[in-house]
């Protein structure tokens, strides 16, 4: 039978965040990405995260492309990341990686009780609930740009003019404001991604959850 993927034939649009220069693991990592046929990729540079990260979805929005892939110059994706991330059948899916400061967790967290916990129970390979995640390994349907409102990603961690429960970093951000417009927001655990540097999602051991 089919995957969705093939049914469907979306066009995705890689996005590139980088800094220029990258691992030669991350190289090989990239070049080995199998993207959607009618895919494309590009790089953006030389922005603040949030700008570019709008500026990608302003890309992705007026070619026509269906799913943007966001990915970061320091997480290595599996081969098959894209299609995997489509056939799980959410608007918003990430693959797993870790943080690479302490603690090393999942990019992954839950509000819970005004609270921000990392989560760290999820069984291996299992499709778990979030409600911000890291956007290195993010795969989005344009429905959910559509939706939200401009901007889409907002660097709030400077902003002193909002209470400090509500800043964090643009990706973070652009969870909230998916959520408060009715998304949900799913982390692939079997999507197992490397973060170029200290910490590879193999590190093993889940541990228990911490506060943010």
């Amino acid at each position: 039978m089919s995957g969705a993927w093939e049914l469907e034939r979306p066009s995705v649009l890689v996005c590139i965040l980088t800094r220029e220069t990258v691992t030669t693991a991350w190289s090989k990592g990239f070049r080995e990405l199998q993207i959607p046929g009618g895919g494309s990729f590009a790089f953006f540079a030389g922005m603040p995260f949030d700008h570019a990260r709008n500026t990608a979805v302003e890309r992705m929005m007026e070619n026509g492309f269906q799913w943007l892939f966001f990915l970061d110059d320091d997480v290595i994706p599996p081969p098959d990341t894209i299609y995997r991330l489509i056939n799980r059948g959410g608007d918003i899916v990430s693959g797993l990686y870790y943080r690479r400061a302490e603690p090393i967790v999942p990019v992954v967290i839950r509000e819970t009780g005004g609270q921000r916990v990392w989560v760290t129970d999820a069984p291996p390979g299992g499709l778990v609930d979030a409600d911000m995640v890291g956007a290195g390994a993010l795969l989005i349907h344009r429905r959910v740009f559509e939706r939200v409102p401009k901007p889409w990603f907002e660097w709030l961690l400077d902003r002193p003019d909002i209470p400090a429960d509500q800043r964090c970093s643009e990706d973070f951000a652009f969870c909230r404001k998916a959520k408060q417009h009715g998304f949900s927001i799913k982390v692939d655990f079997s999507v197992a991604c490397k973060h170029a540097g200290l910490a590879a999602s193999e590190l093993g051991g889940l541990l228990k959850p911490l506060s943010v």
